[in-house]
């Protein structure tokens, strides 16, 4: 039943701002001064504004805030957490037996938990917790302008729908910034995901979400899609990262376009290794167009057992590999420029596509281009130890007309993808004690590039030319 605005009130709450809540009536607005105020739980539609940021501390086991209800919005509070303390949590449980009576020993310490629908947070800040926002089968969620600093997980968000996460910052934390999993229709935007040292966004088994105009830098791996699909990765900048971008296990309308992925080098992981953007682990049918990669290890790489995927009108310049393929086939590759690399383009163990009516451009192509059409009369040849492809098209000049739609794209991929499939693409058939056992190759990830040489990020690694 909808809220009447006419019969709402507004009222002042002091440091106890439970009793206020009691005593509120659906749609009211609570005002709470600066200062500390108690822990809460929220079970009815209310706003509560905090004005000079007042602080609520949560407890072990006892979250800052607890939202029961539906319809919610909590906005202008500083909120410190309780960090991971596996031996205090024990404790905790050995003291209170009725608190620990059906309640898992592995439930985080979460800053704010969330259990209604409808619920909004703006404008505040968590500090410090184990968990700072706990989100499972709710619907209906934003998070707006809010900073999230120094948690071990930023927000956990399960099995939940229609989720916007927006303009927030999200900092130093230990191991997921954003972790979303088994949810749908999530959108990510214009978030700054900064120094998380595992993973900043993670979108596990996770569809039909739209990530873009966020800056993921200085994280391990900066965006990960982990078994996800329909999803719209586009115009964010990935620097710094070992993995800008990750998309592993993860097939179907996967749209990755107009990123930035740069300087992806984390010498303290592996000495020079970073990677832009990679499609991993039997990653398939998805589009790259029109994203920007350099000064990475390895720019763009499509790596074992991805097929039908399309990269196209991508720039790839001053990578150690401007693309790298390994593994995989009937990708189709087309109309993407590769420049100023150690290696512009590289194929192994692989059987893939690199050209339609038209090529790529690779500013090492040495053929002739006689009738001046600007495609190369001679095929370049892809580099590589276990390569057998040719771009029988190559560009001449830099491609910079790219008019085709992702509909458009597919259908290409569908045109020129014809190889059949590699031998290990075969399930294993094996009789053990006389049962029959069906095995296939197990994905391993990250991939390791024991040919491909580690270069000093420190120094300029790469010849320099005019401007493309």
């Amino acid at each position: 039943m909808p809220l009447d605005p006419a019969s709402a009130s507004i009222i002042q709450a002091g440091t106890d701002i439970q009793t206020a809540i009691n005593s509120a009536k659906a749609g009211d607005t609570i005002i709470v001064g600066p200062g500390e105020i108690s822990r809460f739980q929220v079970d009815r539609p209310l706003t509560i504004v905090g004005q000079g940021n007042p602080i609520v501390n949560a407890a072990l086991q006892k979250p800052a805030i607890k939202v029961l209800s539906d319809d919610v919005t909590i906005t202008g509070f500083r909120i410190i957490g309780v960090g991971k303390d596996t031996t205090a949590k024990f404790n905790y449980y050995m003291q209170n037996p009725t608190a620990a009576s059906g309640t898992s020993f592995d439930e985080p310490n979460s800053a704010i938990v969330i259990m209604g629908n409808g619920f909004s947070i703006k404008n505040c800040s968590i500090f410090g917790a184990q968990l700072a926002i706990s989100a499972e089968n709710v619907r209906d969620l934003t998070i707006q302008n809010t900073t999230i600093d120094s948690c071990d997980t930023g927000a956990l968000v399960l099995q939940s729908a229609q989720i916007k996460i927006t303009a927030c910052r999200i900092v130093s934390c230990r191991k997921y910034g954003l972790d979303i999993e088994k949810s749908i229709d999530v959108i990510l935007d214009n978030n700054s995901i900064v120094n998380n040292t595992n993973i900043g966004i993670l979108l596990r088994e996770t569809d039909e979400n739209v990530i873009q105009d966020n800056i993921l830098s200085t994280n391990t791996f900066g965006l990960s899609l982990w078994n996800s699909s329909y999803n719209q990765v586009r115009r964010n900048q990935a620097d710094h990262n070992y993995y800008g971008i990750l998309v592993t296990a993860s097939s179907n309308y996967n749209n990755l376009t107009d990123n930035l992925a740069k300087d992806n080098i984390r010498s303290e992981i592996v000495r020079g290794f970073g990677i832009g953007i990679s499609l991993q682990e039997n990653s398939s049918y998805n589009v790259l167009i029109r994203n920007t990669a350099t000064g990475n290890f390895n720019g763009l790489e499509i790596s074992k057992g991805c097929k039908f995927n399309a990269v196209y009108d991508n720039n790839a310049s001053e990578n150690k590999h401007g693309i790298r393929l390994n593994e995989n086939r009937n990708n189709l590759v087309f109309a993407n420029n590769f420049y100023r690399n150690d290696i512009n383009a590289y194929e192994n163990t692989s059987l893939n596509i690199w050209n339609t009516t038209l090529g790529n451009y690779y500013n090492d192509y040495q053929g002739k281009d006689a009738n001046n059409d600007g495609i190369g009369d001679q095929p370049y040849s892809l580099p590589g130890p276990e390569s057998h492809s040719f771009d029988y098209r190559p560009l001449t000049r830099s491609f910079r007309q790219g008019v085709l739609n992702c509909t458009q794209i597919r259908d290409e991929v569908k045109k020129y993808a014809v190889f059949g499939p590699a031998d290990y693409e075969y399930p294993t058939i094996s009789k053990q004690n006389g049962v029959v056992v069906i095995s296939r190759k197990t994905p391993s990830s990250p991939p390791k590039w024991k040919d491909s040489q580690s270069f000093d990020a420190s120094a300029p690694p790469f010849q320099k030319e005019n401007s493309f």
